[in-house]
């Protein structure tokens, strides 16, 4: 009776410590890159033969090898239009650049439709990773089925929600060049996704690709949208060429502190940011 007693308590004290395991919450990092503004700068900047596609494909794949193979990595629009590459195959030899550095996903900047619609149908078509965008209605135009509102990427065990909202046309595109698409409050539309991926697609962590932009006399950017929105982790900016150092905080509608990041322009610089999430 002895030895039975000591036996199952043995067995109490295992299972005792399997839930205390099992009950311990589970740290995952999550490497996050962000381009933005890149503005077809293919070639290295002649001036100070710095920044270029090829150090950013060298700095990437480096990040791959040494640091983290399962890295993420977004752009916050207008890769198109500002060199003769852009002049020449009018966005062609971004995409296909970005196809080969393995991007998750990309948001809408306004140039992208300095060639119209239809050009960006074949970009979009051509990429490797989605575009994304809550607040452009596209129906009944080319790019119905070339722009999505979100994705959703499972990367270390996690499900990552991935929205993009972009600026209004209005002033900053050519009339012609977005017939049929409407611009709808980034605001109102974020926070329905947001809903979509917390609720629905039961996302771990929710990241906003913008171009609307860091401190603008427009009527939305980046810290009143974060305003306006709650369920966002983090938001990676462009549109307005900021540089950030590293992310400021900025309160959401329920008085979060929530982390923005900009990375300037013409592919000088690649930002990082390392969130840590605990579930």
């Amino acid at each position: 009776m002895k030895r039975l007693l000591s036996s199952a308590t043995g067995c109490l004290s295992l299972i005792a410590l399997f839930l205390l395991t099992a009950c311990q919450p589970k740290e995952t990092t999550l490497l996050i890159l962000q381009t933005s503004d890149t503005h077809s700068c293919v070639e290295p900047d002649a001036k100070t033969n710095t920044a270029g596609y090829l150090r950013r494909a060298t700095l990437i794949d480096s990040l791959r090898q040494n640091v983290d193979p399962d890295l993420l990595l977004f752009d916050c629009g207008d890769y198109s239009q500002g060199s003769l590459y852009y002049n020449l195959f009018h966005g062609e030899t971004e995409i296909r650049l970005m196809n080969a550095m393995h991007y998750d996903a990309a948001t809408i900047g306004n140039h992208e439709f300095d060639s119209g619609e239809e050009n960006m149908k074949r970009l979009f078509t051509l990429s490797d990773f989605p575009t994304l965008c809550v607040n452009y209605d596209v129906s009944g135009t080319c790019l119905a089925d070339v722009v999505k509102p979100y994705t959703v990427i499972e990367r270390k065990g996690l499900r990552i929600g991935v929205f993009g909202v972009c600026p209004p046309m209005e002033g900053l595109v050519a009339t012609k060049n977005y017939v049929g698409i409407t611009y709808l409050d980034p605001i109102a539309e974020a926070n329905k996704v947001i809903s979509i991926l917390r609720k629905e697609e039961r996302c771990d962590v929710v990241l906003c690709l913008s171009h609307l932009g860091w401190q603008t006399e427009e009527s939305i950017d980046d810290v009143r949208f974060i305003a306006g929105t709650s369920g966002i982790d983090l938001l990676l900016g462009g549109h307005t060429h900021s540089i950030f150092d590293e992310p400021a905080y900025y309160p959401n509608a329920d008085g979060d502190s929530i982390p923005i990041m900009h990375t300037g322009k013409n592919a000088s610089r690649v930002g990082a940011i390392t969130l840590h999430v605990t579930r």
